[in-house]
Formats: C-alpha cells, sequence, structure tokens
C-alpha cells in the first residue's frame, strides 16, 4: 500500500509538467512529419516518374493549434481531383493528407501559391519555406533548396533562425 501511494503522488506531481511538454513536443512531432513527407513526395516523384505536387493550406495562428494542413499527390496536369488519403480520382493519387495537431499552426508559406513539386528527376519546381508554431511561442521553418533537400530550422521569437 505504501509504494502505491508513493508512486500515485509522484504522478500526481509530475502530470503539470508532462502537460507543459506536450505543445512542444506536438511542434516538433508535426515538423518531422513535413520533412518526412517532403522526402516522400520527392521518391514517389522519381519511383512513378510523375510530378508529385504538395498543396500546403495556411491559416492564422491560433493557441489551440489544428490550423492548416497539406496533401501531397501526383499531379495529372489537370489541377483538380484532390481525394482523400490513399484515394484515386481520375489520374490524381493523393499520397499523404495531413492535417496540423493540437496546439500546432501551419500559418506561413513563401511557396508561390502556396505549392511546390518534384519532378522525375527529384528536383523541385517551386523553391520557398513553411512555418509551423505552437502556443509555447516555439517556431520550426522547413525550407526546401534547389537540389530538393529540406533543412529544418528553429527559432523561440520567430525571426532568428538556428
Amino acid at each position: 500500500m505504501v509504494v502505491i501511494a508513493i508512486i500515485a503522488i509522484l504522478a500526481a506531481g509530475s502530470a503539470p509538467g508532462i502537460a507543459s511538454w506536450m505543445p512542444n513536443y506536438r511542434l516538433k512531432a508535426a515538423a518531422r512529419d513535413i520533412i518526412s513527407n517532403f522526402q516522400k513526395a520527392k521518391m514517389e516523384a522519381v519511383k512513378r516518374h510523375r510530378d508529385v505536387t504538395i498543396n500546403f493550406t495556411t491559416g492564422a495562428y491560433s493557441p489551440g493549434g489544428h490550423v492548416g494542413s497539406y496533401t501531397v499527390f501526383l499531379d495529372d496536369g489537370s489541377g483538380g481531383g484532390i481525394a482523400g488519403d490513399g484515394i484515386q480520382n481520375g489520374s490524381e493519387f493523393v499520397v499523404a493528407q495531413v492535417n496540423m495537431p493540437k496546439n500546432v499552426s501551419l500559418y506561413i508559406t513563401t511557396f508561390a501559391g502556396n505549392t511546390t513539386d518534384y519532378n522525375p528527376r527529384a528536383l523541385p519546381g517551386n523553391l520557398g519555406s513553411v512555418e509551423i508554431r505552437n502556443n509555447k511561442s516555439k517556431y520550426y521553418k522547413a525550407s526546401l533548396s534547389t537540389a530538393g533537400y529540406v533543412k529544418l530550422r528553429m527559432s523561440i521569437d520567430g525571426t532568428t533562425w538556428n
């Protein structure tokens, strides 16, 4: 009984610490997902010998998060037909559909038209970056290079990037 009481006291004392840590964990996980989906788009473009497009939907920052999303899809050139994850709609096939998690906002993109793509030679067609932020004023920026690589940088004020 004493051991159970000690464990309960420790668990009750650590709960507020874990709750304050979660927004940073969700932000970092969302940033890693963005990097992974850029790499996935690049690989799919080479594998299928077709352009793969990433379309970002941004929104105004909200402390509650769930703001913004992006879709990775094989582009048939028609400019339409985006469907749900893993669904083929006409000749476009959605590789990934990602919504931002709780406390995370996808709020800025410098990609023209909020879109970038990879061609079958794994080169990007549109350079830029995308920024995400959490409710603890921590930021991540994923920037696409001319060679098609993605660099992830972090900031605690949104202006000075590491």
